[in-house]
């Protein structure tokens, strides 16, 4: 890091923001729901409080448009993610749906990113909880000509074609957050980022995850052609060849891992900062119309009348 860099006031705060979230998410919640013996007591309060440190941490890099929960997310098909520890939504058009035990339910269109957060994972517990992600990333799929709200496509709010499975705008954003693994990622990361074809269904490279934290051991997330951290798993480009004809291409990107050299080391929680605001403000956000998640009935009569002057 270059001296003009460690003396910006936006680096400095930064940074004191990244080690005050460290120390909330790995010190203070043992020293709160670990008794003397070392054992987790609470387990219930231990990850609601770990959550809730996550979620505040979140929303320093979100825009105010978007909104951060937990809960479900629903596709008017009738799909129902299973609970999602961070849910983040378009406030300005996701509608308040709660049930009687306060679980807030968010349809797909106007979601924005999902996130897990767990404590120490083994490899297995990992590979599971990407594939979850990956279940609830392919909710987008099912939308027919969903229209615009938001989106940095080239054609704009009116002109831009839903694409999920080759523009990585038209999908949401998902991460995993940890403290640490209980095996060494470096060794392991070929079987990592294999893991979305080990079982079935097998998930395409579009329902892939976007950026994976853990505090202690490191960032997993991806090489942009030109030598950048990215965060996406593949790009849609748009190529020129030698008579000026011009084609779209989706290129997979190679996995980035990012490995901290000492433990007191924050520069890849610095990257996921980065690369999380970046996420969020490239995905499409569409109109949740709720038309289509309230099926009508025909138990109802009509009765019309012209209007008269």
């Amino acid at each position: 890091m270059s001296k003009q860099q460690s003396d910006n006031a936006l680096s400095t705060l930064l940074d004191e923001k990244i080690r005050s979230f460290m120390a909330s998410f790995v010190d203070s919640s043992r020293r709160l729901f670990v008794d003397e013996n070392g054992t987790l007591v609470h387990s219930l309060e231990f990850g609601v409080y770990r959550e809730r440190v996550v979620s505040e941490f979140l929303k320093l890099f979100s825009p105010e448009r978007m909104g951060v929960d937990t809960g479900f997310v629903v596709n008017s098909a009738g799909s129902i993610s299973s609970q999602c520890d961070i849910v983040i939504y378009d406030k300005t058009v996701t509608p308040l749906i709660r049930d009687d035990q306060h679980q807030r339910f968010f349809p797909i269109e106007s979601v924005c990113a999902v996130g897990e957060i767990k404590s120490q994972l083994s490899l297995g517990q990992l590979k599971k909880a990407l594939r979850k992600l990956a279940k609830l990333k392919s909710l987008r799929d099912s939308l027919h000509r969903p229209s615009y709200l938001y989106t940095m496509k080239a054609g704009g709010l009116y002109g831009s074609k839903f694409e999920p499975e080759r523009d990585e705008l038209d999908q949401i954003f998902t991460f995993l957050i940890c403290e640490s693994f209980t095996f060494d990622v470096k060794k392991n990361l070929q079987e990592v980022v294999d893991c979305y074809n080990e079982e079935l269904p097998r998930h395409p490279f579009c329902h892939r995850h976007n950026v994976i934290l853990s505090l202690k051991d490191g960032l997993l997330a991806y090489l942009h052609p030109t030598g950048a951290l990215f965060h996406f798993p593949s790009q849609l480009m748009t190529l020129v060849n030698e008579h000026g004809e011009h084609s779209r291409q989706v290129q997979r990107l190679k996995h980035r891992l990012v490995l901290p050299t000492e433990a007191a080391s924050i520069e890849h929680v610095r990257h996921f900062c980065t690369l999380f605001h970046q996420g969020l403000n490239s995905v499409s956000v569409f109109y949740p119309d709720m038309g289509h998640y309230i099926q009508s009935k025909e138990d109802v009569m009509f009765v019309d009348l012209e209007q008269t002057y």
